[in-house]
């Protein structure tokens, strides 16, 4: 596996009010999504050594009342997991998209701890993964192979493959209100919109001058979209004129990994970065950086709000920790960073700058 895009050169006790901690010794984090079905329930996607080399992890973790956080399942595989999704049809199963390039399906009641599916056409990295909202019943994924393709579960092939970006595809979600939409984003500094009933593109937007990591639907507005660049900005954009955005916002310090729009809030965007931060965003304030939290030592890989605590954002960072945040009680305590690992080489010690 190569080094990822945009960067620069057991049970976890709860630290401090409104924040809970999980370690995930030995693997550094991609990807977390909170369970659309279970209060406190998490999917962390995961790798060792960073998803340079080594094995991959999906975690289950679940947090308590009280702050307290425990994995109770995981599953081990033999390349590094770039990103997870919960099946919005069934509780108990999730997709995690691989460094191999496949997708393999997940069900938390299983025994041998083997995937139920594995799903094998990308020829590079997957580097997303995310099921239909609306209908339920199919899931997309992205890949450094420069396509997108878009999947039944229970069909041996993808349905339909979209292969117009030209450069690799970081990330591509479905809209959560239209059943045929979804949205990714590339290397190639574009923005595309796809209906998957269409053969090509709805929309083109070229939407920064760098790379871009990341992408997402606005939760209370059908046409607007927000992305986040190597060039340290998000741009939000109404997919009627999307010409030029209708915001920027400027304030990492290195590239904008991940953003999600709040559940909760239509103006509130949260956002994570290679320079080990998060970011709390406003659309209705001049001043549109409300919070910066800078808990992790590491990359803040992995971001998503929680449905059913409108306040609480979960955190997934190469720092193996997974810090769960009530932001209303202010940035989360500084997590202090895992000890080296005795006999690695310098480049598998740690990405983050010092």
């Amino acid at each position: 596996m190569a080094i990822m895009p945009g960067m620069p050169g057991g049970p976890g006790a709860p630290a401090g009010g409104g924040v809970a901690l999980l370690r995930t010794e030995g693997f550094n984090n991609y990807a977390a999504e909170f369970s659309p079905f279970h209060d406190g329930l998490i999917a962390v996607a995961s790798s060792q050594y960073f998803g340079i080399v080594g094995n991959g992890r999906q975690y289950v973790a679940r947090v308590g009342p009280g702050g307290s956080a425990q994995i109770v399942r995981h599953f081990d595989t033999q390349d590094g997991l770039y990103d997870c999704s919960w099946n919005e049809a069934n509780e108990n199963q999730l997709a995690s998209a691989s460094g191999d390039g496949s997708i393999k399906l997940w069900d938390l009641n299983s025994t041998d701890g083997f995937p139920i599916r594995n799903f094998k056409e990308h020829t590079q990295e997957c580097a997303s993964v995310d099921w239909n909202l609306v209908t339920k019943a199919s899931f997309v994924s992205a890949s450094w192979d420069g396509t997108i393709k878009l999947w039944d579960p229970n069909a041996p092939m993808a349905v339909r493959t979209f292969a117009e970006h030209m450069g690799s595809v970081y990330n591509c979600q479905w809209s959560p209100r239209h059943p045929n939409l979804c949205i990714s984003c590339s290397a190639d500094s574009t923005v595309k919109v796809f209906d998957i009933n269409q053969p090509h593109s709805a929309t083109t937007v070229h939407a920064h001058e760098n790379e871009v990591l990341t992408v997402d639907w606005n939760k209370y507005n059908e046409f607007l979209f927000a992305s986040g660049s190597v060039d340290r900005t998000i741009r939000v954009f109404d997919v009627r004129n999307p010409q030029k955005p209708i915001s920027v916002l400027a304030g990492h310090d290195f590239a904008v990994r991940r953003l999600k729009f709040s559940p909760h809030d239509a103006n509130l965007i949260a956002s994570s970065s290679y320079d080990m931060s998060v970011n709390l965003w406003r659309m209705d304030r001049e001043d549109a950086l409300v919070m910066r939290c800078q808990q992790h030592s590491e990359f803040v890989m992995g971001l998503d709000f929680s449905l059913f605590r409108p306040n609480t954002i979960v955190s997934a960072s190469w720092d193996e920790h997974v810090c769960v945040f009530d932001y209303t009680q202010g940035p989360p305590p500084r997590i202090p960073p895992p000890p080296k690992r005795p006999g690695l080489p310098p480049t598998l010690q740690g990405g983050g700058p010092r």
